[in-house]
């Protein structure tokens, strides 16, 4: 006997004990019909699905009693799937296996499989894909093999439920379903069953590791992990309908867009919204744009802060649960989707929870990310929302790059795809960099943390280390992690913070060392040469530092200090620093050259004398000789012919000769000759600028017959103009060259 909400078992041996009762009080849970099959009876219940109940006679009491063991529930959440295939009549079997559609037969032998007809189901796999002809390489794309199995996936997913009469007009009039529960949540449970048994069916027929590769969003994607998809979408699916009700309004008003991009303008009658979009799991990311776009809308509607930080949280909810959900699942599923043979490359793998492009999921994610960022937080003035919206982005960012990650590594693996790899790969880091910064800058150091840690975050770690004063994390971070000391180092030097920089733990001496030889970080290298004893290598640093100075003069010099000292600071044996020390003693030389410019000149050319870029010699020489210096004096231009000695005779870009040769001339046209007296030459020329130079040489000790320049040269100077073809200059100079070397 049963009613509506029990069953009460009788016996017509005894009833001494009273009738056994069976009670259906679950929240929502009744009885929708009973039966019976081989005198077995049968009830169906919208909650267990169907039930068999049988009787064991007990030998220690007359009475036939009913115990708990004694009915055989077999529970639709654990069965359902199995025995609704499993209960399709034989002969429907049958007559699909012998249809003359290739995708018929094949689901005939899924479910023979199923029913346990595995002789059946193997002989009808032989026919459809005999091993001679499906023989295809990992990266064959479409076959016939992989668009039957991944169709039949897609349909079992998004399977019709055969027992729910409102479907009777828009289901296809086929008798075998996945699931024949009422209950949407059942339902999905039933697909999901029926999915695990497609692949264990595929594993059983040999056909897994025969699987290539199809089409799926305009690209190549491994027929295993499409499969793998489906699974992962019914989890998706699972979860969001314990969201839903949480989230009523945004999900429903989510759900009608998808429908109303999907064309759906009526849906079947009796039918729900909800209902229609539930069915097709195979497409449940559509939902992800839709509530980004319900969420954008209702922005319009003049809504209060406190009433937008509800919503973006609400979003935020369902979309890290449902999406979180299906990543967890293929990470726990992973093996099993992967072919057996470790030899198979297959193409390239993104996952529909990082779909690029446009309207692909990852940029929906970054979207939402941004705008929990942007809106939410401002508004969120208690610790306890901040603290949810902030897990929420924790979610967020997890879920996009961790499918960089893996869109990554499998790149990696691709042949011929290097350029494509690091353009993914500079898309990734400014993700990142994106993503985890604005935990930094809230101060959530142990959400960044977790991150950073994660997705080798160095940037942010190093930030939080420094942010925090925690030095002995950050002194993990650099054990722990490859070429995260110079992350470290590179952080104090963008930051000005030398000192921290050269104090680092003596364990990373060899480290830094390294660091401050590259580029860009040389002038501070010789400080740890110092700080380690290291004179020998500080005093060449500081030399090379000096050596390629160009812009500040003081610099430069103080340079040249500090390495002669160096190199006379190190008492190393093994080198004799002797001529690189004569070598900075000539560099010094110069510098004091460039110190003496008259103000005037330098102030001329518009220099600073207290902040001179360091000029070459050619420049120093044309200071000296130059209009600039109105009062130029032989000490000027005798220095103008000293610097001759720092220019390389061997530069290609200088000729010497020419050079001095210049110099002299000049000094010849700092003289008015027309107006010299030629009575007597000798004294007359002993009072030009030119003589006067050639005294001072002399005073010094100069070889004067060597340091002037050939009369013949002097002469040929383009320098002098018209004045080399007066005559007055020509006696003059000529008798003064005589007496000259008359003396010498």
């Amino acid at each position: 006997m049963y009613d509506q909400y029990s069953v009460v078992f009788l016996s017509d041996v005894g009833q001494e004990a009273g009738p056994e009762k069976k009670e259906f009080s679950g929240q929502g849970e009744y009885l929708l019909g009973a039966g019976k099959c081989d005198d077995l009876p049968l009830f169906f219940s919208n909650h267990l699905g169907l039930i068999s109940v049988t009787l064991k006679s007990q030998l220690s009491d007359v009475s036939t009693r009913i115990e708990e063991s004694s009915i055989q529930e077999r529970s639709w959440l654990e069965t359902r799937a199995e025995s609704s295939l499993a209960l399709i009549p034989v002969e429907t079997v049958h007559e699909m296996s012998m249809s003359e559609e290739p995708q018929a037969r094949l689901k005939a032998a899924f479910l023979f499989c199923v029913q346990k007809n595995k002789v059946q189901a193997q002989a009808i796999i032989n026919d459809l894909f005999p091993l001679t002809t499906t023989k295809l390489s990992a990266m064959t794309i479409d076959s016939e093999l992989d668009t039957m199995v991944t169709t039949m996936s897609a349909d079992l997913i998004d399977d019709f439920p055969s027992s729910d009469p409102r479907w009777a007009v828009s289901a296809p009039q086929e008798q075998a379903s996945s699931t024949a529960s009422l209950i949407l949540l059942q339902q999905l449970q039933d697909k999901e069953e029926a999915h695990g048994h497609l692949v264990d069916f595929l594993k059983d027929m040999e056909l897994w590791d025969r699987l290539a590769s199809v089409t799926v969003r305009e690209s190549a994607l491994a027929t295993r992990m499409l499969l793998s998809e489906h699974a992962e979408k019914i989890q998706a699916a699972i979860s969001l309908t314990n969201l839903h009700k949480q989230n009523q309004e945004a999900v429903d008003r989510a759900i009608s867009l998808v429908l109303e991009a999907r064309n759906i303008d009526l849906v079947p009658p009796g039918l729900t919204k909800q209902d229609v979009f539930y069915r097709e799991v195979s497409k449940i990311d559509d939902l992800v744009d839709k509530l980004v776009t319900y969420e954008e809308s209702a922005f319009t509607n003049d809504l209060s802060p406190n009433n937008i930080v509800v919503l973006i949280a609400g979003i935020n909810k369902v979309l890290t649960g449902m999406l979180s959900d299906a990543c967890q699942y293929r990470k726990a599923k992973n093996l099993d989707f992967k072919s057996a043979s470790e030899a198979i490359r297959e193409p390239e793998y993104i996952a529909w929870t990082s779909s690029s492009g446009p309207g692909g999921i990852r940029q929906l994610l970054m979207k939402q990310h941004a705008i929990t960022v942007n809106q939410a937080l401002p508004e969120s003035h208690d610790t306890t929302t901040q603290g949810v919206l902030f897990q929420q982005l924790l979610t967020l960012t997890d879920i996009i790059l961790e499918g960089f990650k893996d869109q990554i590594d499998s790149m990696r693996r691709q042949p011929g795809h290097i350029d494509q790899y690091q353009q993914l790969n500079k898309e990734y880091e400014r993700a990142r960099d994106t993503l985890i910064e604005p935990f930094v800058d809230a101060k959530q150091y142990e959400r960044a943390a977790t991150l950073a840690e994660k997705y080798c975050h160095y940037t942010s770690l190093v930030r939080i280390c420094d942010e925090t004063e925690n030095q002995d994390r950050q002194q993990r971070y650099m054990q722990k992690y490859q070429g995260f000391s110079d992350y470290v180092f590179k952080w104090y030097m963008d930051k000005g913070k030398r000192g921290k920089l050269l104090s680092q733990p003596l364990q990373h001496n060899a480290e830094l060392g390294r660091f401050l030889k590259t580029e860009g970080n040389e002038y501070l290298s010789w400080l740890h040469d110092i700080n380690t004893g290291n004179y020998v290598q500080a005093h060449r640093s500081l030399k090379t530092l000096a050596s390629e100075e160009t812009q500040y003069l003081s610099k430069k010099k103080t340079l040249l200090s500090l390495s002669k000292l160096s190199a006379l600071a190190s008492n190393d044996d093994r080198y004799d620093l002797e001529p690189d020390i004569q070598a900075v003693d000539i560099e010094q030389g110069l510098i004091v050259y460039q110190e003496t410019l008259p103000a005037e000149v330098v102030e001329a050319v518009g220099m600073d004398t207290d902040n001179m870029r360091v000029l070459t010699p050619v420049e120093l020489i044309e200071l000296y000789i130059s209009d600039y210096n109105k009062n130029a004096s032989e000490l000027d231009y005798k220095k103008a012919l000293e610097i001759l000695q720092y220019i390389d005779q061997d530069d290609p870009d200088v000729n010497f000769e020419e050079l001095r040769l210049h110099i002299w001339a000049q000094s010849l046209l700092r003289d008015q000759w027309d107006e010299l007296n030629t009575d007597n030459p000798l004294e007359t020329t002993a009072n030009t600028l030119f003589f006067k130079i050639v005294d001072l040489a002399f005073k010094e000790g100069a070889d004067i017959l060597d340091f002037i320049p050939p009369i013949d040269k002097l002469l040929d100077s383009p320098d002098l103009g018209d004045l080399k073809d007066n005559k007055t200059f020509q006696y003059l100079i000529k008798a003064g060259y005589e007496h000259l070397h008359n003396m010498f």
